[in-house]
Formats: structure tokens, sequence, C-alpha cells
């Protein structure tokens, strides 16, 4: 079986965001996607000596646009205050060094489209976490439409037999389309694992960018960690 996932490039994405993408055969990334105020293209959350601390990348917006034609503001140098606010919240970190390495790839350059900066994004933590499914861009594969119709036209442009949809959609994802298809709708069912984290005081704080889990176990426990997650989710089921 042939599985794809798909989904809108983020900005340091979260440990469920790599569990799917880890999990399939293919990850296609929704490059092409409408920009939404409020969500996670441009925006995650950190852990600080202040709990949970959310890095916002301020865009230039004007009406309903794509992640591609949504240009990023670099007017108030906000990667350089990301980057002195990750040096700091992750300075005893015992895998503090990695920090350079993705800080290097993520805000090495101005990208000029807040896609650009979500594949970056993926791809350094792809990297990070030894994770070898390819990806393709979906404005590369000339598929329209919306919603899940377009959705399954990208399974089938791809030969996808099975579509690995993420429990957030479980509420919107209409399964027709991928039927038609002949395409299998698989669920993520994405436990959220624990790791020991820094700022013992908050405790432990769950979904936040997957830097967390990794700057605090290093790549091969964090690789190991997810994975011992999905198998603990398979196995209660």
């Amino acid at each position: 079986m042939f599985t794809v996932a798909i989904h809108q490039p983020h900005y340091l994405p979260y440990c469920g965001y790599l569990d799917k993408w880890d999990q399939a055969d293919l990850l296609i990334l929704l490059d092409d996607a409408q920009f939404t105020r409020g969500g996670w293209q441009n925006r995650n959350c950190i852990k600080t000596t202040q709990g949970r601390h959310l890095l916002t990348v301020p865009v230039r917006h004007a009406g309903f646009r794509t992640l591609r034609e949504t240009e990023i503001d670099y007017t108030r140098r906000w990667d350089r205050a990301h980057i002195r606010t990750l040096e700091q919240a992750y300075a005893r970190a015992p895998h503090r060094h990695l920090l350079s390495a993705v800080t290097a790839e993520v805000y090495c350059q101005r990208w000029k489209a807040l896609s650009e900066l979500g594949i970056g994004c993926t791809l350094a933590f792809g990297r990070q976490f030894s994770i070898e499914t390819p990806t393709v861009l979906a404005s590369s594969l000339n598929v329209p439409g919306s919603s899940s119709q377009r959705l399954a036209d990208l399974c089938r442009a791809v030969g996808a037999d099975a579509y690995l949809a993420g429990d957030g959609c479980r509420v919107y994802l209409d399964e027709q389309p991928f039927n038609r298809a002949g395409v299998e709708v698989l669920w993520q069912d994405f436990t959220h694992p624990h790791w020991q984290q820094l700022h013992d005081r908050h405790g432990f704080l769950s979904h936040l960018s997957a830097l967390d889990l990794l700057l605090n176990t290093g790549p091969e426990e964090a690789r190991a960690v997810l994975r011992g997650a999905r198998l603990f989710a398979g196995a209660a089921q």
C-alpha cells in the first residue's frame, strides 16, 4: 500500500506533524493553500522560563492569498528576535548544540514567501529527526480544486492507495471523493508523547514545536520517543 500524507508547511512544526510525515510513503506539501490568520502556518510555541511562549512570523497580508503569495515582513527583524528567544529558552538543554544547526537552516536567508519558510522548516526538522519519506510540492502537481476533492485528486495524481489523515480533520474531511478515487482513508490517531523538559515549575507542556523534544533528548532518542508513542497508541486500540 502506497500511503500519502498531505500537510501545509508550518513554522517550527510540532511532533504530530513529524509523526504523520514519518508514517507516510510520500508527503505532499500543500504550499499553495490559503493563508489563515491564527493558524500554525506562521507561528508555533516553545517553552521558556515563563512557560508556553508563542513565536510568530509577521506577514504582509491583504485579502485572500495563498502561502506562496503571502510575503514575510522583515521590517521588524523578527528572525533575530526568534533566534535570541530560542537560545535563551534552551541554553540549559542537554542537546542545545543542535539548535545552531537548525537556526542555520531556518534563518539562513530572507525567505520571500511564507510557503518557502515553512518548507525550509519542514526539511530542516526532517533532517534532524532522520525522516526519509520524500516530499513533493502540491503546486508542482497541477491539480486544481479545493477541500476534500482536491486532496483525493492529489492522492490519485501520485498513485496513492491510501491517504493518512490527521486527527484534526475528522470533523470536516469528506471521505466520498477518496472512495470514488479508490483511495483508502487512514487516521493518524496521534498520541502526544512525554519527555523530560526544562523549566519544571510549569510542568509538562504538550504541542510545542518539536524543537523542544530534539533539544532535550537528542535526535536518536527524539525519533524513538515519536515511534514509541505510535506503538503505544497502536497497542491501546
